[in-house]
């Protein structure tokens, strides 16, 4: 008894550690950006200027619209072939099936830099290099094999008696499609397409090898400022992207019961 308890301590222990680990960079962040001081820490006061400059800065807001166009692009493409993928390797068996699952989920195997720089070099190859179309397939690339594994998830215990009875009464393919399996999986699907969203919004890698100029993601935008500016602005972005994500999450916690999904 007396060595279980000692390994659940040292279990919670550890637990506490890791998300101390995680936690302290975030909470660094939120106290420089409400600082008037900057970095200098601990706070001498509060204030929200640094937000002000973030969120009035042209270049920032251009690089978010760039950032949510290419988050939006990149999440559709890869959901949309996911979910063709996902119906083939779950409902059917064929050759090549263990082969496809493998390349499917090849990025997940190499580093992001490296990758990146294999994708820079094959459209360079092909006489592309850097521009919007090598970004969007890049980053539909990149959140494909996440897509992938959340959608086979949800369709793995799917009731195919729905859709038969859907069919049964004379619904289409497209009308079961959006009647039927959509809605039924429609917990794992706003998860991934969250999760897909959130991954190409902070992908820096690949952006900065395929963003063509004038057209650049937040993330690099971002690299580019802090690598030359001095100021609490990067924080002050970077603590209001933190707390939009938390208020998305807890939006779609409500509207879509993703707690569910964790229990």
């Amino acid at each position: 008894m007396m060595r279980l308890d000692l390994g659940a301590l040292a279990l919670r222990l550890v637990t506490y550690l890791a998300m101390g680990f995680l936690f302290f960079p975030i909470l660094i962040t939120i106290m420089v950006s409400v600082n008037p001081q900057e970095f200098i820490l601990p706070p001498s006061g509060f204030t929200l200027e640094w937000f002000r400059q973030a969120w009035t800065s042209d270049t920032f807001v251009r690089a978010m619209g760039v950032s949510l166009w290419l988050g939006v692009a990149a999440t559709l493409i890869a959901n949309a072939l996911a979910f063709m993928v996902v119906l083939a390797m779950v409902r059917y068996d064929f050759r090549g099936k263990a082969l496809i699952n493998l390349l499917i989920m090849s990025p997940l195997l190499i580093p992001t830099t490296i990758f990146s720089l294999a994708l820079y070099v094959f459209f360079a190859r092909l006489g592309f290099g850097s521009g919007i179309p090598a970004l969007v397939i890049g980053h539909s690339i990149h959140v494909l094999p996440f897509a992938v594994r959340i959608l086979t998830a949800s369709m793995q215990n799917f009731d195919l008696s729905l859709e038969e009875a859907a069919r049964n009464v004379g619904a289409g393919p497209v009308r079961t499609m959006f009647s039927i399996t959509l809605p039924v999986i429609r917990t794992g699907l706003v998860s991934s397409l969250v999760l897909c969203f959130v991954l190409s919004w902070n992908d820096f890698p690949i952006s900065v090898f395929l963003a063509p100029a004038g057209w650049t993601p937040l993330p690099v935008e971002l690299f580019s400022y802090i690598k030359f500016q001095y100021d609490a602005v990067g924080a002050a972005l970077a603590s209001s992207l933190i707390l939009i994500s938390i208020i998305v999450m807890v939006a779609i916690d409500r509207l879509s019961g993703l707690r569910r999904v964790l229990r």
